[in-house]
């Protein structure tokens, strides 16, 4: 094994490989799962979904919600479900299924979903938790605080873009 990775310098594996290259898999499942159970209709909701999610969840007292150091991911969890439960049609915001780019909207906003709820998950559950799993490089694609705003604004931002209600 080390034949081969002297022809690679500067490459090293991480002590987490397995649970990146898992977190990856798991990424690229659930952007695809999302894109294709939700498609266009359910899609948007389910990303204002999270939003509303993470919001109360950052509102809630700590002194509320201490019982256990993972207690914000299982209350983000449970308020996310329930939102996703009961929104019939909140909001009059849809992909359109006109034009050719139609598949790639629905995959780009999958991938922005699964994006937000990733980061959702690691921004609540303890840093030193999810290091267990995961590496230090993977954990800071979803939540430091570049990759925060990042996977908060962006899908917003996409928004203006996906809509064609508004043309």
């Amino acid at each position: 094994m080390e034949d081969i990775l002297s022809f690679l310098p500067g490459f090293e594996l991480s002590k987490n490989f397995a649970g990146d290259l898992s977190l990856l898999l798991l990424f690229v499942g659930l952007s695809l799962i999302f894109g294709f159970v939700f498609g266009r209709s359910k899609l948007i909701s389910v990303l204002i979904d999270v939003y509303v999610a993470r919001a109360l969840v950052a509102i809630l007292p700590h002194d509320w919600i201490s019982s256990a150091s993972y207690s914000n991911v299982i209350i983000f969890a449970l308020l996310f479900l329930f939102l996703l439960a009961m929104d019939q049609r909140l909001f009059d915001i849809h992909i359109s299924n006109v034009g050719a780019d139609f598949f790639w909207r629905i995959f780009v906003t999958s991938i922005l979903v699964t994006g937000l709820v990733v980061s959702s998950f690691f921004f609540f559950l303890p840093k030193a938790v999810a290091l267990d799993f995961i590496s230090v490089t993977a954990y800071g694609y979803f939540a430091s605080p570049a990759a925060l705003i990042f996977w908060m604004v962006t899908p917003l931002l996409s928004l203006l873009f996906i809509n064609n209600r508004l043309k």
